[in-house]
């Protein structure tokens, strides 16, 4: 019975060892031998375009984030956030009891001052007329004084008492011409009073300025996107925050209008795109370029437009350095809200009616020297061509091939060549079997 087992167990070891065999043997001619169904590639025309792709966000282009200049409390917002507004249009107000009662204060020390001016220039002038009108009585007696001395003779005894009165008269000239010089307005006397004057124009202005300011109107035609959320009677102003509602990006070229922002109006027709592109593609990028753009809110839609503006100086984003670049939107839609998140395509370069290959066609020397394998009469031939732009799919073809000739495309699964063994049973790639 023992010897029994002992045969059936040998007989399974050698039947296993058989089948082994049989597959090793299998599993080697078919390593030896491979074949695989050569399907080459048939160069044609078509068109392409090379895109620098970025990510950014919406901006607008005309926004205005508005706040009272001055500090107080609120007294009525005339908008709702969403809502469209005109230039001109008033949006909020503080409460103006104060800022009217400083007005009025002020325009009291003003009226004051210039009252004194007045004055001043009045009591002048009357002391002028008096001075001019003792000068004018003087001179008309000289005058008729001199007249009689002219025709009294020397000889006569009166001669000496009108001699003497004309020297009187000349003396009450000189005199009163002296008075007229002192009754005219010296500047030394009426410059305490232009200074308080203008100092009083200056805290009227000011009053008044801060009046002006207590009421906030949109500078633009456009839409309420942001409003605070402070309440009337609520301290309000440049000392004071917006609210928590808002969007800050440093790195996304957003204002934050949270910040200081009380009010923020937008032309939301005046949409653009901010992105970031890094300095290896940023020199492919200028003005006026083309652009797709996808917008998450929107992802089965595409918007066109248009390279504005790049900035001059780089911004470093997690170590790498990047430009700012702004894209106008053709044709943005009614609900685009800021700071939505875009995907742009800018077309740097386009050619219409090229010669195009797969990029996996593209073989390159070890100086960078391009060529394909082109398959001709049955016969793998290395080509060399000159390249022009390229995408993530195709590559255009200046020069080198011509429409219908036929390609090897390597790494493509639909394209197969035959592939032989070498010994140890490792197979060469398809450069080797080229002899390239």
């Amino acid at each position: 019975m023992v010897d029994l087992v002992k045969k059936s167990l040998i007989v399974k070891i050698i039947l296993a060892i058989v089948v082994l065999g049989v597959i090793y043997f299998i599993y080697s001619s078919i390593v030896k031998t491979k074949v695989r169904t050569i399907k080459p590639y048939t160069v044609k025309t078509g068109n392409i375009t090379q895109n620098v792709s970025a990510v950014g966000n919406v901006v607008f282009g005309n926004m205005e984030e508005l706040n009272f200049p001055i500090s107080g409390k609120l007294q009525q917002v005339y908008v709702k956030d969403g809502q469209n507004v005109q230039v001109g249009e008033k949006l909020a107000s503080l409460n103006t009891t104060t800022l009217f009662q400083n007005v009025q204060t002020a325009q009291n020390d003003y009226d004051i001052a210039q009252q004194k001016i007045n004055a001043f220039y009045a009591q002048s002038a009357q002391n002028v007329q008096s001075a001019q009108d003792a000068l004018n009585q003087a001179q008309a007696n000289l005058s008729s004084d001199q007249a009689i001395l002219n025709i009294t003779p020397v000889t006569s005894s009166n001669y000496s008492v009108i001699s003497a009165k004309v020297q009187s008269d000349q003396a009450q000239v000189q005199t009163d011409q002296q008075n007229l010089a002192n009754a005219q307005p010296a500047y030394y006397n009426v410059a305490p009073l232009i200074d308080a004057k203008n100092n009083a124009y200056i805290n009227l202005e000011q009053a008044q300025n801060a009046l002006s300011e207590a009421t906030l109107t949109s500078p633009i035609s456009g839409k309420v996107i942001f409003l605070s959320s402070i309440a009337p009677n609520e301290q309000v102003g440049t000392t004071s925050q917006g609210g928590a509602k808002g969007i800050a990006s440093a790195e996304s070229g957003i204002s934050n209008v949270a910040g200081n922002s009380f009010i923020t109006v937008a032309n939301t027709s005046s949409s653009q795109i901010f992105a970031y592109v890094d300095e290896s593609s940023i020199a492919n990028v200028s003005n006026g370029q083309n652009v797709n753009i996808t917008l998450t809110a929107y992802p089965n839609q595409t918007f066109k437009g248009t390279v504005i503006s790049i900035e001059p100086s780089s911004t470093i984003i997690q170590n790498v350095v990047n430009y700012g670049v702004t894209i106008s939107i053709n044709n943005p839609p009614p609900g685009i809200k800021l700071g939505m998140s875009a995907s742009v395509n800018i077309i740097t370069k386009s050619a219409n009616n090229a010669l195009l290959i797969p990029n996996s066609a593209l073989i390159y020397t070890a100086s960078g020297q391009p060529y394909v394998i082109l398959n001709q009469n049955g016969k793998d031939t290395k080509k060399f061509v000159k390249v022009g732009i390229s995408n993530i799919y195709d590559t255009q073809i200046i020069s080198g091939l011509s429409v219908g000739e036929k390609i090897i495309v390597n790494g493509n699964s639909s394209f197969h060549i035959k592939t032989s063994t070498a010994k140890g049973g490792k197979g060469k790639g398809i450069a080797k079997q080229l002899g390239l």
